[in-house]
């Protein structure tokens, strides 16, 4: 749902509200039965170096605002009876990037779609009855392990179109009708079942002429492909979850979903995206190894008839086997530089394409690889992310620079180092650097965002 009128007002006398309180607050009504609380941010990126033939943005110059992104979120919980609860969640946001710009630079489909914004994200109801929970309605449901790619997190489509991959999941997944059971088959044993009967989302994509952009995908390109509302688009799957000893959390799951990323299609009509079909097994573990105080997770899954482009074919489209995995740990660790307690976490991921081919596009490498080269059929990343709080150097506050860094072994990659303060329980505040960079031979995941760096100021004042 999506409005112009309202947000403005909600911005003000929210604002005035946070300004008028010194403490963390939310507000509860109903002798406590409904409590409301959310927050205010603002997110300003500037590019940081200029354009040199990407994939898109090319129309932002170094040093040009290409995201002045605000918020207003409030979240509601109606508790009626310790069995029954409602939850809403609702988000308005406005780009004042569009006027910096001006708004004559894109077109109206673009600024409609991406400078006001004003949606209920999630609006379910929770049912409890002994071991049964319902949740029913739109929401969010996240599995996995991972952290910065999805293996397991496949159920709710993401929206790229204002800050790409670059934010919490939490704050791009598109929730979805969906009715969600958990049943506690043992005091240790979960089966949980999500069905999303009559809706299909696919990933949202940036708009043409926009920083984010990828040409033909998003509003004014290739028209995004649209399904029919009927139980034949829906997607249905299960999890079972259980402990095994005393902390070994692991799981295994099945989903059937439309793929929400686009792949290229040749119909009669042209050109167009297409989400066929895929079917999801995979699996998930989770422990603490007390010996080197080190939680250990992992994440497997094996997509079946994943697409892939092969414009050999006559609509274009290869449907490929594919599995992927995911080792990650992360450590509490004394060092150096800090008297207290920093924290250390690294992953590994893989995905192989199995029965792989001469014309396929695998992982977009297939033009990109240099003459004579092979094409890749698998692909290695690896991530690493360390932060380290200060928590005596301002009163009130904890100061907590950080550094995140993911990097295909192909050649190309992306760092993060940020620098975060808290102040109190409301008021947060990050400074950061966005820098990619790619293959020569303009290949690897990372490539096509090498010249789209970027520096951003993120404020954030929470109310809870």
């Amino acid at each position: 749902m999506k409005k112009r009128g309202g947000i403005v007002f909600g911005f003000i006398v929210l604002g005035a509200l946070v300004f008028c309180s010194g403490s963390s607050f939310a507000y509860t009504l109903l002798d406590g039965s409904f409590e409301l609380k959310g927050y205010l941010r603002n997110i300003t990126a500037v590019r940081t170096e200029n354009p040199h033939g990407g994939l898109g943005g090319d129309q932002f110059k170094s040093g040009d605002v290409e995201l002045s992104k605000s918020f207003l979120q409030l979240e509601g919980t109606y508790t009626i009876n310790p069995n029954l609860k409602v939850y809403s969640l609702w988000r308005g946001d406005y780009d004042a990037s569009f006027d910096f710009k001006g708004q004559d630079k894109f077109s109206q489909a673009v600024v409609d779609d991406q400078r006001l914004n004003n949606e209920i994200r999630e609006l379910y109801v929770d049912i409890r009855q002994g071991p049964l929970f319902l949740r029913l309605g739109k929401q969010q449901v996240v599995w996995g392990e991972s952290d910065g790619l999805r293996l397991a997190d496949i159920i709710n489509p993401l929206d790229f179109s204002w800050h790409y991959f670059l934010e919490d999941w939490q704050d791009i997944r598109q929730g979805l009708p969906m009715a969600r059971m958990i049943y506690g088959l043992t005091e240790k044993t979960d089966l949980e079942l999500v069905w999303a009967p009559v809706t299909f989302k696919p990933a949202k994509w940036a708009g043409v002429g926009t920083y984010w952009e990828f040409p033909g995908a998003g509003i004014g390109g290739i028209p995004e492909k649209k399904y029919d509302t009927n139980i034949n688009n829906g997607s249905v799957g299960g999890k079972i979850k259980t402990t095994l000893g005393s902390g070994f959390d692991v799981s295994i799951y099945d989903y059937y979903h439309r793929f929400e990323m686009p792949t290229a299609e040749l119909t009669s009509a042209g050109l167009d995206f297409a989400h066929p079909f895929v079917n999801s097994v995979g699996g998930t573990f989770n422990t603490f190894f007390d010996p080197l105080k080190t939680v250990f997770r992992g994440e497997a899954v094996y997509n079946s008839n994943e697409p892939h482009n092969d414009f050999t074919k006559p609509n274009f489209i290869s449907k490929k086997d594919t599995i992927s995995l995911m080792l990650g740990a992360d450590r509490p660790t004394y060092l150096p530089i800090n008297s207290e307690s920093s924290f250390l976490s690294f992953q590994v991921f893989y995905k192989q394409v199995l029965s792989p081919d001469d014309t396929t596009v695998m992982f977009g490498d297939s033009a990109g690889a240099a003459p004579g080269g092979k094409k890749k059929d698998a692909q290695t990343m690896i991530s690493g992310f360390i932060s380290t709080p200060y928590v005596y150097l301002i009163p009130n506050a904890v100061l907590t620079p950080s550094v995140f860094v993911f990097y295909d072994v192909i050649g190309s990659g992306w760092v993060r180092p940020l620098v975060n303060l808290k102040y109190g329980d409301n008021l947060s505040v990050s400074l950061a650097y966005n820098k990619f960079w790619g293959h020569p031979d303009g290949r690897g995941f990372f490539d096509p965002f090498s010249d789209r760096s970027e520096a951003y100021l993120d404020v954030k004042y929470s109310f809870q």
